[in-house]
């Protein structure tokens, strides 16, 4: 009975190494950046484009607002030549349907209804944009700077 349960535990110990011996040829490495949320009011007289946290996108210090464990501890960075990848959320505050444009490294155009909203993800380089549209007088500028936050330090994100 006792020459069973040994060879038993002896097999699970096999099957055991086994499965902790790998492939060590991946290195691990960097998580993405973490997404970046821009708010856009499209108004008559203005056009307000403001990153959740701080004057603009990928500035060193801001962080978003997420709630995590590690929200005290150090930012990871991510790889700085990256693009930014940045959640806009768009609301039309006029009374006429109308477009958004988002003009610099890479553009878009959002069409808008009269008091709607929209919204689009995009990777941003770094750089200055610009939004503008025809039911409105007014301009905004966004600036993306070089800095990544990596996700590394944040529950359940990827």
């Amino acid at each position: 009975m006792r020459g069973i349960r040994v060879t038993a535990f002896a097999l699970l110990a096999a099957t055991a190494a086994i499965a902790g011996c790998g492939s060590s040829t991946h290195e691990n490495e960097p998580r993405p950046p973490v997404p970046t949320v821009v708010s856009i009011s499209v108004g008559k007289d203005t056009i307000d484009a403001k990153a959740a946290i701080g004057r603009g996108v990928g500035e060193p210090g801001p962080r978003q607002p997420y709630l995590n464990q590690n929200r005290t501890a150090p930012q990871n960075q991510a790889d700085r030549k990256a693009p930014a990848v940045v959640n806009f959320a768009i609301a039309n505050l006029t009374d006429r349907a109308t477009v958004l444009r988002m003009q610099g490294e890479v553009s878009r155009t959002v069409a808008l209804t009269p008091g709607g909203s929209g919204s689009f993800m995009m990777a941003l380089p770094t750089g200055i944009y610009r939004f503008s549209s025809p039911a409105s007088s007014d301009t905004a500028l966004l600036n993306v700077g070089p800095s990544r936050v990596s996700s590394g330090g944040d529950l359940l994100l990827p």
